[in-house]
This record gives structure tokens, sequence and C-alpha cells, in this order.
């Protein structure tokens, strides 16, 4: 089940409140300018699959939903504990950065968590199959596959710039998946 814990950025232990009904999620995040949803995706796979598996079940699907919403790029994280750049993987994204274009966070299957810093609150998300985060251009977030990452989830962008750091300390200071 997915849960969204909301913090004051100066209360990094403990949250104002948590939620765990998809529609109290969306309409917390809507009142800041975040679009959640829930998807019914086109099929079941597992963190780790081939990257073949993943083009079969999702290529088509995707590139339809990329062509409706503007994409132009993608990052899939797909990885299972076992997977020999978990730790650089996650170590890449745990810092605050912000992107200059739209992006959104598609959770497809395990689970990982996003944080979005907006408006003096912190938005900590663990999501899970299904679970679609729109962002626009310029929120500052980090996401977290945690130590032994159980995740496959995609990052589509309305560019091809990568994320810039924002150079605050911020996300050091908040749990960490698995915390």
């Amino acid at each position: 089940m997915s849960s969204l814990a909301v913090h004051l950025h100066t209360s990094p232990q403990l949250p104002n409140k948590v939620l765990n009904h998809a529609d109290d999620i969306a309409s917390t995040l809507a009142a800041v300018g975040i679009d959640y949803r829930q998807l019914e995706l086109p099929a079941a796979l597992r963190p780790g699959c081939e990257q073949a598996e993943f083009d079969a079940a999702y290529g088509l699907w995707l590139q339809a939903l990329m062509g409706e919403q503007g994409y132009v790029w993608q990052e899939l994280f797909n990885l299972q504990r076992n997977h020999p750049q978990k730790l650089e993987l996650r170590a890449r994204h745990l810092d605050e950065q912000v992107q200059g274009a739209t992006s959104a966070w598609l959770f497809l299957a395990g689970f990982a968590q996003l944080s979005l810093h907006l408006d003096g609150h912190v938005y900590v998300l663990q999501g899970e199959r299904g679970d679609l985060l729109t962002l626009p251009a310029g929120t500052r977030h980090w996401f977290d596959l945690g130590e032994e990452p159980h995740a496959l989830v995609l990052r589509l962008s309305a560019s091809d710039e990568a994320p810039a750091l924002t150079g605050e300390e911020i996300a050091s200071r908040f749990p960490r998946l698995g915390d």
C-alpha cells in the first residue's frame, strides 16, 4: 500500500500526518501542485526483469503515454538487492535535485521512496505499483531505492536535461527508505 508522510521541513523525524488512501494522497498533493494518480498498468513485471521483457510488455504503451504527455526522455530503475551497482545507483539520487522541465515518476513494481520539498514541507511518498506523480518544472525532490532495492520505477521528462543538485542538505536530515 502506498503511503504519504507530510513533514514540516524543520521536523524530519515527526510527520504532521500520514496518509494511506489514494484519494487522500491525491488531494494533499494536488493542494501543492503535484498530480498523483494510480494507473492501470498493461503488465505485471518483477524488479530485475530483462530489458527485452520490459520492452515487450511496456514498449507501445509507454510510447503512447510519453507522446500524450509530451515526455521525450526516460530512465528506468530496475533493481533487485543483488544488483552489482545498487549502492551507486541509490547514491546518485539521494541528494535534493531540481529539474527544469516537467517530469513524472511511475512505479511499475516493487517499492521506492520519492520525497518532494514544497512550500516549507517535505512530502515523502512510499510508492508502489501503479503510482504516477507528475512534478512541475522546478520541483525540488530526491529519490531513494533503499539499501536492498526491489524496484521497477520509471522517470519520464519533458527534456533530456539531467536534474541539477540544489546544494541543500535537507535530504540527509529525513529518514531514508527502510529507516
